[in-house]
């Protein structure tokens, strides 16, 4: 079993959406109040999207000065910039928080191709340290848009193009495990029971998934739900 994670449970996905999004309100405001900045990353897909969702709903609701707080994405589906399957869309529609600095990859409207959009991620991102880094988790145990037999570990750039994704659209910006793996604090979320084999494998300390990879500097969580944790 992986000794060094922190696993925490809640009876299902919005307990665990709720509690998870409120404990990082909290964890925002005390960066804020110690160091004066936050940076946070966010992720896509169905839990994404509504840990998102939450996230924004809160901030909307809190009337102190949060211009301290950015927030970044640690994968982006490279898209017109108004597809739906852009990962940042429910921050960018929700957000009504003038103070909250959301920072977004280019797009494909702006000329930039896949690569140049990575390198542009990239540069915004040269020394920034992620303070809290959320990922979903894939069934295949993919984090960002880091998939199994189709990453490289040896990459080290914060940002990394993806140009063979086997989850459409094939191209996309993500961040690299090395950078993932720079955070201070990295929580991996996962709900269904169709995640409950990669919840295990992580548990098990399986590297043969990218999320078996995953170790951040002081603070590695995995937060599910009963049916991500009990499998038949």
């Amino acid at each position: 079993m992986n000794d060094d994670l922190d696993l925490t449970m809640y009876e299902n996905a919005d307990a665990l959406v709720h509690a998870a999004t409120t404990e990082l309100m909290e964890l925002i405001s005390l960066n804020l109040l110690d160091k004066g900045a936050c940076h946070i990353a966010l992720t896509g897909g169905t839990l994404g999207n509504l840990f998102a969702k939450d996230l924004v709903e809160k901030l909307n609701s809190n009337s102190a000065d949060l211009s301290g707080l950015h927030i970044w994405l640690s994968d982006e589906r490279f898209d017109s910039s108004d597809s739906p399957l852009r990962n940042s869309k429910p921050v960018r529609d929700g957000l009504k928080n003038s103070t909250v600095t959301v920072h977004e990859v280019e797009s494909t409207d702006n000329g930039l191709n896949v690569i140049q959009a990575a390198a542009a991620y990239e540069a915004e991102l040269h020394e920034v340290t992620m303070d809290i880094c959320v990922l979903g988790l894939g069934p295949d145990g993919h984090v960002a848009s880091l998939f199994p037999n189709h990453w490289d570990p040896t990459l080290t750039a914060r940002a990394i193009p993806i140009v063979d994704s086997p989850k459409p659209p094939p191209q996309r910006v993500s961040f690299s495990m090395n950078y993932i793996n720079s955070s201070d604090q990295v929580w991996i979320i996962a709900t269904g029971e169709a995640k409950a084999p990669a919840v295990t494998q992580i548990l098990e300390a399986d590297l043969s998934i990218p999320a078996g990879h995953v170790m951040a500097r002081q603070l590695t969580r995995l937060i599910v739900d009963t049916e991500a944790f009990f499998s038949e």
